[in-house]
């Protein structure tokens, strides 16, 4: 049975990235087995029944690429310096898949990158590993428009990128959901939009919200137990808004967090796939956009954005404003579903050589040629 590793940001208990993997494990051919590199491989073998390798192990990962017949980066943000507070060096992340990616397309493995994102990649070397990345790919479908843009810039790239949307979408096959309606604003919290800086300026945003008699809850992510997670956040800033605030449990996954959606006014969202689980859920949103992704999404939507240095009066006013305004459209909802989808046809049909060709719309291609 032929097989693919699939590489990304798995096991390390973040509901967004699970979702992908799920997505991604079921969109392969029948005939396809998978292999996942894992931050915590028990963790992942556990909960998606996948074989699993350490993805920090490097001898370990190039065993498995070599085991393997083709290597798909599996959603995510690959193209980006990472932030200090990772504790890793700023491009380890774009050099160790680079490698991988030189592995496989030197030992003849196919190499597919499916609904990933870019960042603004400013130094010269970062623009390097992400073009010689680029110029690796068999496939390369990018998650939207903005990260077509900023990797068109960084790659020198001429020829326009395939925009597809985030695989996770493929799991959402009954949204949008119809809106159970409430009054509670939820914040989805990231540890990663400001850390510690981050607790004053929610904290101030979100008095304006407990001012107008809303109730608030606070709904952690990623909780890893190491250093300044999501959790620690939510938990700060719950006491510095004096009780006006819940603390929630991280989401089992993006259904359950449609789920608790539905009953809210509105969600104020710092991490990606809550906008997702918001939108499936009929609620409106409003991103905290402290990456392109989130500003992208809200875009694409028709939900609001904002950077993070709003003041923070202006967000909390601008979320109670959302709360009296519609979700996403539905129209918008399905057409990222069905970019997605189309994600997948095109890897399915890289991986079964043309064999498996199934019926596909195209893509949307960005930046133009000529503009």
């Amino acid at each position: 049975m032929p097989t693919a590793m699939l590489a990304g940001a798995f096991g390390q208990r973040n509901p967004g990235d699970e979702a992908l993997l799920r997505a991604f494990a079921t969109a392969l051919p029948s005939d396809w087995d998978a292999v996942v590199a894992s931050a915590w491989p028990a963790d992942t073998t556990a909960a998606h029944g996948v074989r699993t390798v350490h993805a920090r192990h490097g001898v370990a990962v190039a065993r498995a690429v070599l085991a393997s017949d083709a290597v798909v980066f599996a959603g995510g943000t690959v193209f980006k310096r990472l932030s200090p507070a990772t504790g890793r060096p700023p491009l380890d992340l774009l050099a160790k898949a680079l490698g991988v990616a030189l592995l496989a397309r030197t030992t003849g493995r196919r190499l597919a990158l499916v609904g990933v994102g870019a960042a603004p990649l400013r130094s010269r070397t970062a623009r390097l590993l992400a073009g010689t990345l680029v110029s690796r790919a068999d496939l390369l479908v990018l998650r939207d428009e903005e990260s077509a843009d900023l990797l068109a810039n960084a790659a020198r790239r001429s020829s326009p990128f395939r925009v597809g949307a985030d695989a996770a979408w493929t799991l959402m096959q009954d949204a949008p959901d119809e809106r159970a309606g409430g009054d509670e604003v939820i914040v989805a919290v990231s540890h990663e939009a400001g850390g510690r800086a981050l607790v004053d300026y929610l904290a101030d945003a979100l008095a304006v919200v407990a001012a107008s008699g809303r109730p608030i809850a606070l709904q952690p992510w990623q909780v890893s137990g190491e250093g300044i997670d999501d959790l620690l956040v939510a938990q700060a800033v719950a006491g510095r808004v004096g009780g006006a605030a819940a603390v929630l449990d991280p989401p089992a996954g993006l259904a359950e967090a449609r789920a608790r959606f539905r009953s809210s006014a509105v969600v104020l969202g710092l991490r990606f796939h809550a906008l997702i689980a918001a939108a499936s859920a009929g609620v409106p949103f409003v991103a905290l956009a402290h990456e392109p992704k989130l500003a992208g999404l809200a875009r694409r939507l028709g939900q609001a954005s904002l950077p993070p240095g709003t003041p923070p009066g202006v967000l909390g006013r601008r979320v109670l404003a959302a709360a009296t305004e519609p979700g996403a459209p539905a129209a918008a909802v399905r057409a990222e579903r069905a970019a997605a989808e189309e994600g997948f046809r095109l890897l399915r049909l890289l991986l079964s050589a043309g064999r498996e060709a199934e019926p596909t719309d195209g893509l949307v291609l960005r930046p133009l040629e000529n503009t």
